[in-house]
């Protein structure tokens, strides 16, 4: 990637999970968690989420090569 002069913030990926009312996770067969994405046509309209957002607000994850 060049060096751009100006960056931006976008959604990468984006998960949900399901839970009961006492917060009880739904579990795959495993044991983890399991985890759902918006459909097209529920993620269509999401760019309100990252209006007003700077790269200075976001935060690696650790173990990510820089």
């Amino acid at each position: 990637m060049s060096n751009p002069t100006e960056l931006y913030v976008a959604i990468n990926k984006l998960s949900f999970c399901l839970h009961d009312e006492e917060g009880n996770e739904v579990l795959n067969k495993d044991g983890t968690i399991k985890e759902y994405y918006l459909t097209y046509k529920a993620s269509k309209g999401l760019d309100w989420f990252v209006e007003g957002l700077e790269p200075s607000d976001l935060e690696g994850f650790t173990g990510d090569n820089e």
